[in-house]
């Protein structure tokens, strides 16, 4: 990443576009990684590498003993072409910043440059800038590096822009935050034949059809269930493009999507069942493989307080979501040993959506994330 931007003394704006200019995908963060490690001991903080591959962490300790409190954003980017913005534009085709993690990051960085000039009175901060959060790795990978068992948190705290909400309101939820999600892929193997004479095969197309089916209606047997529960048909493929084939293998893809990780694995469990039931029937192959596995994240009562507590001190209200957010967030893995909490920030109700190519985080946006993570620190560990 070539920025050569101090930290100190340089507008979190003008940071936020090097960030964006730049962006990687996930477990390909090695030079945001270094640039942000720069950044990081120039403020003053101790990094820490190679959390989960490009993960690192800055620590930065207080005079006396108290809790260790860990903010964290992602590093990662999206396989996605954006629309062209300003002089900030991705310099990388088919890669963008375009759920806001440049902005998160800017977030981070303008908390270590407070720190620089107002260092904590007690405790610890430790800033997390954790890899691959787009595929649901990141975390995992995270917390299994012995590095990352010496940093664990007391409290962990971690926020997302939210377009389509007010620019800056600030919204929490107690217990289910964001959904657990995973994708399903399925595939049967059968028998070819000639298109003439299918009998003599074994075509997986029937079943195919009633796995699709089976998986859409399977949300209904949890319908006494607390909590939401959906299955999203997204891909199937039949065979070849031969018209003289009768197709031999067949696949189907589904996202399932739950509040609670209990859930999730009840749904999980049905769906793998119906499949194999239905491959049985007809004397099919079949094999079911995971991928983008997200678990729920779960918001401690006891952070969430802080957060409104210093929402209030800054003079915004909180919104209290009355359902937990369908989309899905791996730091849920980072905070189940803490108090831990992820809030959101409105991003504007004319903003186009997450992950769309028009998307751009809103730079009105950045101060009053720094002032909000600033605020939640001092609650807990004074200033010096």
């Amino acid at each position: 990443m070539n920025v050569t931007l101090p930290l100190l003394g340089t507008s979190l704006v003008e940071l936020r576009h090097a960030l964006h200019r730049e962006p990687e995908l996930s477990g390909q963060e090695a030079a945001t990684a270094a640039c942000i490690s720069g950044w990081m001991k120039e403020a003053g903080g101790e990094v820490v590498t190679g959390l989960g591959g490009h993960g690192l962490a800055a620590i930065f300790r207080g005079v006396l003993p108290g809790p260790r409190v860990m903010l964290r954003c992602e590093l990662d980017a999206l396989p996605i072409d954006e629309e062209p913005r300003g002089d900030w534009s991705s310099c990388r085709p088919h890669v963008g910043h375009l759920c806001g993690h440049d902005g998160h990051m800017s977030w981070l960085l303008g908390v270590a440059q407070r720190l620089a000039e107002t260092p904590v009175a007690r405790g610890e901060v430790v800033l997390l800038f954790q890899p691959a959060e787009e595929t649901g790795e990141g975390a995992r990978a995270v917390v299994r590096t012995s590095a990352f068992q010496a940093i664990r948190p007391d409290y962990l705290y971690s926020c997302h822009n939210l377009p389509g909400r007010p620019l800056g309101e600030v919204s929490v939820r107690d217990e289910a935050f964001t959904c657990a999600s995973r994708g399903m892929i399925v595939r049967l193997s059968g028998l070819c034949a000639h298109a003439a004479h299918p009998e003599n095969g074994r075509s997986p197309a029937m079943a195919m059809c009633r796995i699709m089916q089976g998986l859409s209606r399977l949300p209904l047997q949890f319908a006494d269930e607390t909590g939401l529960a959906m299955v999203t048909l997204i891909h199937a493929r039949l065979g070849e493009v031969a018209f003289g084939t009768s197709p031999g293998d067949a696949e189907v893809m589904a996202t399932l999507r739950t509040e609670s990780n209990d859930m999730m694995k009840a749904l999980a469990e049905a769906a793998v069942s119906l499949a194999r039931s239905e491959a049985e029937e007809d004397r099919l192959g079949i094999e079911v493989d995971w991928c983008d596995v997200f678990e729920a994240t779960w918001n401690s009562p006891q952070a969430n307080d802080v957060i409104r507590e210093v929402t209030a001190q800054l003079g915004h209200d909180c919104v209290e979501l009355l359902h937990a957010h369908r989309w899905s967030e791996d730091v849920g893995v980072l905070g189940r040993d803490c108090h831990a909490a992820m809030f959101t920030l409105g991003a504007g109700e004319e903003m186009p959506g997450l992950h769309h190519p028009q998307y751009d985080f809103p730079d009105t946006l950045i101060t009053l994330g720094v002032d909000l993570f600033e605020g939640l620190i001092r609650q807990h560990l004074g200033r010096r």
